[in-house]
């Protein structure tokens, strides 16, 4: 494919931000779907008429729920509402036994928030095991294997690497997790909304991600999946109001934690946000994951190669199976970088000395050419071919 099907040109016009600009940044925000504003009005109304309507905002954050679970294959007393992904996944690590098994393993392309709860949690007996990529910039699923037995509570990965877009053999590692009876954790933040993602085959015991990016959602909105036998056996230390049992039995004798995963909720969620996120993940859920996820690897796929054939330098797997919806670009000066292209109405992200552009259903093979033709336009400030010394034989 190298054109534009006509169904993703109507689905791009609810998008108001491609009348003036190519938003290339959905792995910092999603762009702003035409339902938004609605979805916050009635939040607001909701408000001003009830004074405090907890009733429907209740309802609301259990309409979210049930269509997150829908979305991952899950059941929806198996997600909780969070305040971010790193929140979610701070209630869970809390409740792990540091004597019992002590060990957590993590990848070096964690995004550093996570990576900052497990070096806290060595405060309180945690060990880490950190997994590193090759020479080729790759965390094959046999890296695992010389850090996990029995002692591992916890495999802590990444889906897709923020920095570089590198996406992870997730069954892979998730099944050697389980072989040593470790949970097998990941944090989706980069990648949820934009691929087909089933829990059960992937063997995700805990997932956690945020609505604010691919999901199309609004700011403050985590998203923790954890799977009913995991749920069991985890009682966080770490908790409040919203992870009891019954929130509205204001009583302070004793703690009666819910029987799901609510019980890693602490705290109301961000109301506005569920709303503006439900509204978010009606949108995806009408075009379907398995509709998505192809058209997007259609245009990574072009982007690489527009990349390749202008000389550009991309730290992004050129292995299709082995990146997500974001491709890479390293730069001499990234910040200047993302201002030239700015200049072109061209929003991308940077970081690590990389610019980051990402896909969504909502763009375009010719937004690619754009990208590639500002490219050229700031090619001093990029790294190209010829910056880079040739490979010794």
């Amino acid at each position: 494919m190298t054109t534009t099907p006509p169904e993703v040109t109507e689905f791009r016009r609810q998008f108001p931000i491609f009348e003036r600009k190519v938003h290339l940044a959905s792995n910092s925000r999603g762009a702003m779907h035409v339902s938004h504003p609605a979805a916050f009005e009635e939040y607001t109304r909701l408000w001003v008429e009830g004074g405090t309507p907890w009733g429907p905002y209740m309802e609301r954050t259990e309409d979210l729920r049930a269509g997150y679970a829908e979305f991952i294959g899950a059941s929806p007393h198996e997600i909780a509402i969070t305040a971010s992904a790193t929140t979610g996944l701070a209630s869970v690590a809390s409740a792990l036994d540091a004597k019992k098994r002590p060990v957590v393993v993590i990848d070096d392309y964690n995004f550093p928030s996570i990576v900052y709860l497990w070096l806290a949690q060595q405060a309180r007996g945690i060990e880490l095991r950190r997994v590193s990529p090759n020479d080729e910039g790759i965390i094959t699923p046999e890296a695992f294997d010389a850090v996990l037995d029995e002692r591992v509570a916890m495999v802590s990965v990444t889906h897709v690497c923020f920095k570089n877009g590198h996406r992870l053999d997730l069954a892979a590692v998730g099944k050697r997790a389980r072989d040593v009876g470790a949970i097998f954790a990941v944090d989706d933040y980069h990648c949820t909304g934009a691929r087909v993602l089933d829990v059960d085959k992937l063997n995700i015991d805990v997932l956690t991600t945020g609505t604010v990016k691919f999901l199309l959602g609004g700011a403050g909105v985590g998203l923790l999946y954890v799977r009913d036998q995991v749920v069991e056996n985890l009682h966080p230390t770490v908790t409040g109001w919203f992870g009891q049992d019954n929130p509205d039995n204001i009583q302070i004798d004793e703690l009666l934690e819910a029987g799901d995963a609510r019980r890693f909720q602490i705290t109301a969620p961000a109301l506005s946000g569920v709303y503006e996120s439900y509204a978010g993940l009606k949108v995806l859920q009408e075009v379907g994951a398995t509709t998505i996820e192809p058209y997007i690897e259609g245009l990574t796929a072009r982007a690489m190669d527009r990349l390749d054939a202008a000389g550009f330098v991309s730290p992004t797997p050129a292995d299709p199976n082995l990146r997500g919806p974001l491709v890479t670009v390293r730069a001499k000066d990234p910040g200047a970088a993302v201002a030239k292209l700015a200049e072109h109405d061209i929003v991308v992200s940077h970081r690590g000395g990389n610019i980051r552009a990402a896909f969504h259903y909502y763009n375009t093979f010719e937004d690619i050419d754009r990208l590639i033709d500002a490219l050229e336009d700031a090619r001093d400030l990029m790294v190209t071919a010829s910056d880079v010394p040739a490979p010794v034989h």
